[in-house]
Order: structure tokens, then sequence, then C-alpha cells
């Protein structure tokens, strides 16, 4: 039977403590000690590798020193890469796609490898990417708010009222079965919603386990309102169970 994500969760959790008690253990030391198998243990230690928590070596395994900050917004960055190039799969060629200013959903247009298409946004920092060179960039114009380099006001307005799209991709800054998808910013929500109303196909939320479960401000839209939430195995398997219920497909990504 496949591992649940909080058994997988759970089981890493546990092989992080042990590694953290010792300088290194071996792979059958780690087998012997969680009582599963040391091909499960070797996939285990992939996944903690990719996200900077240990390193291998003449098969021992060991934490990796933290430093500070940058260490963990590293391994955030890793999940929300894998996050982003999940969601960029459902983008198909010649759709009209829009994303809002959420970095995840940004880091989504990496990941449409030649795919031609239409991208409308409210964030500026579309201009800062690599586009297939027959792909059309619109951006809403509207009031740029920094630091986010967000466009907002009636302009914004104006522009998402007069345009739809073929799915939609979105960011936000908490997600909850009370208050729905939620960000701090009053405008943004605004923009946000607008977004979700002119999407005639997918709406696809990005979200990674920090903002599953948690709410921000300013209500963008409801959890009936979507129709893929993305996110990881991190994510708090109780509410991504409820989230379910509401008749969202979710996809967990597993590094």
């Amino acid at each position: 039977m496949k591992s649940s994500h909080q058994t997988i969760k759970t089981r890493r959790d546990k092989l992080l403590e042990l590694l953290n008690k010792e300088t290194s253990l071996l792979v059958k030391e780690i087998s012997l000690k969680l009582g599963v198998s040391e091909i499960t243990v070797r996939r285990d230690l992939t996944a903690l590798e990719k996200m900077g928590l240990v390193q291998r070596a003449h098969g021992k395994a060991q934490i990796v020193p933290k430093t500070g900050i940058e260490d963990y917004n590293e391994e955030i960055e890793i999940l929300k890469n894998a996050i982003a190039k999940k969601a960029a799969e459902f983008v198909k060629e010649g759709n009209t796609l829009f994303i809002n200013t959420g970095s995840t959903a940004l880091s989504s247009l990496k990941n449409l490898e030649n795919k031609r298409v239409t991208i409308v946004t409210n964030n500026v920092k579309v201009a800062n990417l690599d586009h297939n060179p027959n792909s059309t960039v619109i951006l809403s114009g509207g009031e740029i708010r920094f630091p986010k380099e967000a466009l907002v006001g009636d302009i914004a307005i104006d522009s998402f009222s007069k345009m739809s799209s073929d799915i939609s991709i979105i960011g936000c800054s908490g997600l909850s079965i009370e208050n729905g998808i939620t960000t701090s910013v009053l405008h943004e929500s605004k923009i946000n919603s607008l977004i979700i109303e002119r999407t005639n196909g997918l709406v696809i939320v990005v979200a990674d386990y920090r903002k599953i479960g948690f709410s921000s401000n300013f209500t963008s839209g409801m959890i009936k309102d979507i129709n893929y939430l993305i996110t990881d195995t991190f994510a708090a398997p109780e509410v991504i169970r409820e989230i379910e219920k509401q008749g969202v497909q979710v996809i967990q990504v597993e590094i």
C-alpha cells in the first residue's frame, strides 16, 4: 500500500531527529532504527538531500549544518519551484493564461518550455523572464505597488474586466476552509477576485505548506472557486482532506 503523505512526513521527521543526535549514520543503521527497508531510507535521504537538509558520502548520511535564514529560504524555494513546475503542466499550447503577483505563480512561467501562450498579469516582474518568442505578454497597467511590483487600481481592474482566460494560476498568502483564498494586500485581493471571475477554464491555486490552513487579511475567493490546489507533501493532512471535501482536486508534489 502506498504510504500516506503524513506517514512519509512523520518518518522523515524521525530520520532527521536521528541524524541530529548522531554525527552520521549508515543507511543500514537508519533502516534498523526506523524499522523500514534500506530502499525506503535511501528514497527519503534523496528527498531530504534535495531540500538541503542532509548530505551523504560513503554510504553515510548527516545533517547539513544550518547557518541561518538563507538555508531555510533555499529549502522553501525548492518546494515552490516544484509546485510551479507541476502547475505549468496544465497550460496548453495557445492558451490565454492569467497569473497574479504570487512568486510561485510567476515561477510557473519558467516551466512553460516551448508552449506558445498569451500571458496576462499584473505582475511587473514578468518582464524579467525569458519567454517563447511566439508568446504574447500583456501587463494590465495600473499603479505600481512596491516592493512586489504589483499593478493595482482602477486601470488594472478595467483591463482584466475586458479579458478572459482559458486558465489561471494564482498564488496566495493563505488558504483555509473558513476564509478561502486570502492575501495581505487589499488592492491585490480585488484583482485576484477578478482573475477568478474572468477565468473560463481551470483555476489553479499554488501554495506551499506554510500557506495551507492559514488566513491572511483579505479574501480573494472561496475554496469552491478552485479546480486544482497544488501544494507539497508537508501540508497539514487534515486541512487537505477538508479542502478535497469541497470538490477541489489536490496535487501534492513530493521532494
